[in-house]
C-alpha cells in the first residue's frame, strides 16, 4: 500500500498478468474502474457503455473487459470496468466494492498498510506489520448496506444530530449534505456561518461548488473528534444512496487519518474506528491557506 499525494490509499495490482499498476482503494465506488491510459496500453476489449454515479454527477462512460485482476495473489475474474481519464483518477485505477465488498478491510494509517481477510484468506498489503490492539474483538458500529454495497453507519452524531454516514476511502475530504448543514445551523447561535465556497471535482469530470464550515463535534460510535472543518454540498451520491432528505455525511480520507486503524467488515456489516490520534493530515482549511 502507498499513500497518494495527500491521504488516499492505493495498492499494487496486475491486469491480465501485466503490471504492477497503482489502484486507489475506494470504498465509495461500486465498481472497479481503470484509467483510459491503462485500457489503451493493455488493449482491453471494449464493452457497452456504463452509467457511472460519481459524487458530483452521473455520466455515461466507456467500459472494458478485465479477464483477471490480481491483488496480492488473489485473482478476480470477468470484471466489467468503466474507463475514466487518468488525470481525473490521479492513479491507474480504482478498486471498488465489486472486489472489496467481500472482505474485511483494516486500514492501518500509521503503518500505511491494509489487512484484508475473509473466509480464512489473510493478506497484508505493504507497510509494516500491523498492530492488532486488544485481544477482545470490538463489535464495531453496526451498519446497513447501501444501494451499491456501501456500509451506512447507524451510530454517527454531528453536533448531536443523528447522521447517516458512509466511508469513502477514495474521497479526499469529508462532505455533509445540505440537510445536515441546515440542521446544524438551526442549533447554533451563529447559524453555522460558512466561510467560503470550494470547488469539488468528480472522477467523471464534473465540478460542484461546496461550502466550508466548522462543526463543534463529530461522534463516530464512541469516538469524539471535536471541532472539525467540513464541506457541505448536495452531492449526487447522496441522491443515489437515498440520503438526500436526511442529515448525511461522506467520511473521507481526512477523517480516516484521525485514527490509527479503521476496519470495514463487509462480511459482518460493521465499521470500527480505533485509536484516535492527534491530527496529522492536512485539513481542507490548511489547503485553502496554501
Amino acid at each position: 500500500m502507498q499513500a497518494n499525494l495527500f491521504t488516499r490509499i492505493a495498492a499494487e495490482v496486475t491486469i491480465n498478468g501485466q503490471g504492477p499498476l497503482s489502484f486507489v482503494i475506494d470504498t465509495g465506488a461500486g465498481s472497479t474502474a481503470v484509467a483510459d491510459t491503462v485500457a489503451a496500453r493493455l488493449a482491453l476489449p471494449a464493452r457497452e457503455p456504463l452509467m457511472v454515479h460519481g459524487i458530483t454527477a452521473a455520466a455515461r462512460t466507456d467500459s472494458v473487459q478485465v479477464d483477471r485482476l490480481t491483488l496480492s495473489g488473489l485473482g478476480f475474474r470477468n470484471l466489467r470496468c468503466p474507463v475514466i481519464p487518468r488525470e481525473q483518477l490521479g492513479a491507474d485505477g480504482l478498486l471498488g466494492l465489486d472486489v472489496l465488498g467481500r472482505f474485511r478491510l483494516a486500514f492501518n494509517i500509521e503503518h500505511q498498510s491494509v489487512f484484508m481477510s475473509a473466509r480464512g484468506i489473510r493478506v497484508l498489503m505493504g507497510g509494516e506489520q500491523m498492530s492488532t490492539g486488544s485481544r477482545i474483538r470490538q463489535a464495531g458500529i453496526h451498519s446497513v448496506r447501501g444501494r451499491f454495497g456501501q456500509l451506512i453507519l447507524t451510530e454517527t452524531l454531528v453536533e448531536g444530530l443523528p447522521t447517516a454516514a458512509f466511508v469513502d476511502s477514495g474521497a479526499q475530504y469529508s462532505i455533509g449534505n445540505n440537510a445536515l448543514r441546515r440542521a446544524v445551523a438551526a442549533r447554533r447561535p451563529d447559524g453555522a456561518a460558512l466561510s467560503r465556497p470550494v470547488p469539488l471535482y468528480g472522477v467523471t469530470g464534473q465540478t460542484l461548488s461546496a461550502d466550508l464550515a466548522r462543526v463543534d463535534q463529530i461522534r463516530l460510535g464512541r469516538s469524539r473528534l471535536g471541532t472539525t472543518p467540513l464541506l457541505f454540498a448536495d452531492l449526487h451520491c447522496f441522491e443515489t444512496l437515498q440520503l438526500a432528505d436526511r442529515p448525511a455525511l461522506l467520511i473521507g480520507a481526512d477523517l480516516l487519518g484521525r485514527f490509527r486503524q479503521v476496519t470495514l467488515d463487509f462480511t459482518a456489516n460493521t465499521v470500527n474506528f480505533e485509536g484516535l490520534r492527534r491530527r496529522t493530515t492536512r485539513t481542507i482549511e490548511d489547503e485553502l491557506l496554501l
